[in-house]
C-alpha cells in the first residue's frame, strides 16, 4: 500500500541533482551539500521553486528517482493551493510515483474498478485486508480525478457513463475517512494523513489537474476547447 514515503527514498543522484540545480557558482556547493545533509533544511531546499522549474525543464531521461521528482512538482502544486502538509506531499507523490512508474502502469485504468474494490472490502479476509482496500480506494479516486479528469469528463458526456467527477469525488474522500479512523492507519502514522485525504479531496484533485494542465504531459492532451469545457465544469464551487 501507498505510505508517505518520497523523502525516506530520496537517492545520492537526487541530492546531486537538487545541489546542482540550485547552485549559483562553484563556491555554493560545498555549502548546499551540507544543507541537505540536513532533514529540516533539505525540506527547505526541496521547496524551492527554483528546483521545480528546473525539474521541468530536465531532459525526458532524467537520472533521479520518481519519489524525488514527484515529491517536488506535487509538493509545488499544494503550496500553490495554499495546502502546506509535507506529509501529504510525501503521500500524494509516492502514490503518482506508484502508478506512473510503479506496477500499476500509468494509464487511466489498469483494469480495477472502484465499484469491484468496494464488494472486496465487504469480503475481505481480515480487518487488516479492509483498510488496505479502503485506501486503495481512496488513492484510486485521487489519481484518475487528478491526473485524469479529461478521460473522466470525456466518457461522461460522449459515453453516456453515469459516472462523473462528483462520484471519484464522493468515493474517494468517503472511503479516505474511513481508511483514517482504522487502527491500522494509527499504528502506520497515516490517520492524520488520510484524514486531510478525506477532508481536502476536493482541493487536493483541483491542485493535481492544475499540475497536469501547465506542467505534466502525464496522458494525451484533448482539443484546447474541451480542455476549457472541462476545466471550467470542474473546477470547485462551480
Amino acid at each position: 500500500m501507498i505510505t508517505a514515503s518520497c523523502r525516506t527514498r530520496i537517492t545520492p543522484e537526487d541530492l546531486t541533482f537538487l545541489i546542482a540545480a540550485l547552485e549559483k557558482s562553484d563556491r555554493e556547493r560545498a555549502p548546499l551539500r551540507s544543507l541537505a545533509e540536513d532533514p529540516d533544511a533539505l525540506d527547505r531546499l526541496l521547496d524551492s521553486p527554483l528546483l521545480f522549474q528546473r525539474l521541468l525543464e530536465a531532459p525526458k531521461l532524467l537520472d533521479v528517482s520518481p519519489y524525488f521528482f514527484y515529491y517536488v512538482v506535487v509538493r509545488r502544486a499544494f503550496l500553490d493551493h495554499g495546502i502546506e502538509d509535507r506529509r501529504v506531499a510525501d503521500y500524494v507523490g509516492a502514490l503518482l510515483s506508484h502508478h506512473v512508474h510503479g506496477r500499476a502502469g500509468g494509464g487511466a485504468s489498469a483494469g480495477v474498478y472502484l465499484v469491484d474494490l468496494v464488494r472486496e472490502i465487504a469480503e475481505a479476509r481480515s480487518s487488516e485486508h479492509a483498510f488496505s482496500l479502503q485506501t486503495e480506494v481512496g488513492d484510486r479516486a485521487l489519481y484518475l480525478a487528478g491526473v485524469f479528469p479529461d478521460w473522466i469528463y470525456h466518457r461522461h458526456r460522449y459515453g453516456r457513463r453515469p459516472i462523473d467527477l462528483d462520484y471519484y469525488e464522493e468515493i474517494g474522500s468517503r472511503y479516505y475517512a474511513v481508511a483514517a479512523r482504522h487502527e491500522a492507519a494509527a499504528r502506520l502514522e497515516l490517520a492524520d494523513v488520510l484524514a486531510f485525504l478525506a477532508e481536502a479531496f476536493v482541493a487536493l484533485r483541483q491542485a493535481l489537474n492544475d499540475l497536469v494542465d501547465d506542467h505534466l504531459h502525464i496522458a494525451p492532451r484533448p482539443e484546447t476547447v474541451e480542455r476549457l469545457c472541462r476545466q471550467a465544469l470542474y473546477r470547485p464551487g462551480r
